[in-house]
């Protein structure tokens, strides 16, 4: 009997239909990678109220889908991931773009999301997408996907780890991306992306690359063409509050020896 992952939260699946496939497919493992921001009313918390939020935008904003999946708040790194590669997909660039626009790539890779399970494997697999395949449609987009039955992140690969152990060799980087790091983490969620979803030409986006490290590089190479500018923004994004951080106590102690003594 097959096992099925349980959809948790998943908001867009009851407007799809769907069929599966008759026979399970081969694996497809890709070399495909955490920020401290998390946004709190993401996880069931309520929206902020202050000045700066309660004003409406004049351009229409895409709502924070809920969460597909309790690992998202389990695991704190495949957590800070995902909010990482939403924001991306949420926003109007050309890295969404190539997934055909936010609201069908946001559907896409929350339905992908429900099914991301944490496993072992070899250090040269950073993710692991394999079993049977169910094909999508959902009736109200029109949008058409497959999704895996298992999508395995790799606690050994370079989602996770630098190295296994100290003595040996670091993880080698994809791309221009070191391992363990919140770009590396990215690119590896938006590459198992680009295996589910068809452009318009009727290709998928990437195409199947199991058991072909050469072709894997190749799309994680595509993946960094499109999205490369965005993800590399998340990590100056973060070097920025750190530096605002720091910058706040020497300020402050600033303004504290230049101020005048008081007079009596």
């Amino acid at each position: 009997m097959r096992l099925r992952e349980f959809l948790f939260g998943t908001a867009f699946m009851s407007l799809a239909l769907v069929t599966v496939a008759a026979a399970p497919m081969p694996d497809n493992s890709c070399v495909a990678g955490i920020g401290s921001q998390v946004w709190p009313w993401a996880t069931g918390e309520s929206k902020p109220t202050t000045d700066a939020h309660a004003s409406v935008p004049a351009t229409p904003v895409m709502p924070v889908p809920l969460l597909p999946s309790p690992i998202i708040i389990k695991d704190r790194i495949v957590g800070s991931a995902y909010f990482d590669a939403l924001s991306i997909l949420m926003a109007g660039n050309s890295c969404s773009d190539f997934f055909g626009g936010s609201s069908v790539s946001l559907e896409v890779f929350n339905s992908l999301m429900s099914r991301v399970r944490r496993d072992h494997f070899p250090v040269a697999i950073g993710m692991r997408m394999s079993g049977s395949i169910t094909n999508v449609v959902n009736a109200r987009t029109k949008t058409a996907y497959r999704l895996f039955d298992k999508v395995s992140i790799n606690t050994n690969g370079p989602f996770y780890r630098r190295t296994i152990f100290k003595s040996e060799p670091t993880i080698p980087r994809i791309g221009n991306f070191r391992p363990d790091s919140r770009e590396i983490r990215v690119l590896m969620l938006l590459h198992e992306l680009g295996h589910l979803m068809k452009g318009a030409e009727g290709n998928w986006l990437l195409p199947d690359d199991g058991n072909d490290a050469q072709l894997s590089s190749a799309n994680s190479h595509k993946i960094n063409e499109v999205c490369g500018d965005e993800i590399r923004e998340l990590g100056k994004s973060a070097a920025n509050r750190k530096q605002s951080k720091q910058a706040q106590p020497q300020e402050a102690l600033a303004s504290v020896s230049t101020s005048p003594e008081p007079t009596h």
